[in-house]
């Protein structure tokens, strides 16, 4: 079974709204499986709703866990992200097994955020935001090996 590669990013991010001033050093292991487009949308993911204690989950290794996470003192979960095609029913059992968190989807894909959505309304999932980020984006980051 080949072992996860690991990737090193350095990462700045400043956003005076939410009074982010942060530089962080995030290493992330690479499933074999795993996309490189993949991999730059839970880094994005990571960007976008920064929080001191958001981590790396289980990604692609786990169907049923989360691609990022953060935990409270407690250990419960407090963020939950999904980055990628996801179900309505997998974030039917997150909003219902987690309560209170924040449960989050990062897709790149402007269809498959409509799929999504309406799937969401026809499971009655509530809570659940789903953002979009540019393909071209995610493409062109995904394309250098020096990520």
């Amino acid at each position: 079974m080949p072992l996860p590669i690991r990737i090193e990013y350095r990462v700045t991010l400043s956003d005076v709204e939410r009074g982010v001033d942060a530089s962080a050093q995030l290493i992330v292991g690479q499933d074999p499986e795993e996309t490189n487009e993949h991999l730059t949308l839970r880094v994005l993911a990571w960007c976008l709703l920064y929080d001191p204690d958001l981590e790396f989950g289980p990604g692609v290794t786990d169907p049923d866990g989360a691609d990022l996470w953060s935990h409270d003192l407690t250990g419960r979960v407090a963020t939950w992200i999904d980055c990628g095609a996801t179900s309505a029913e997998k974030l039917k059992r997150v909003v219902r097994h987690r309560r209170g968190a924040r449960v989050h989807v990062l897709l790149d894909d402007a269809g498959e955020r409509e799929r999504l959505l309406a799937e969401l309304v026809r499971a009655r999932v509530a809570g659940v935001r789903v953002w979009l980020v540019d393909a071209a984006l995610v493409r062109a980051l995904a394309s250098h090996d020096e990520r």
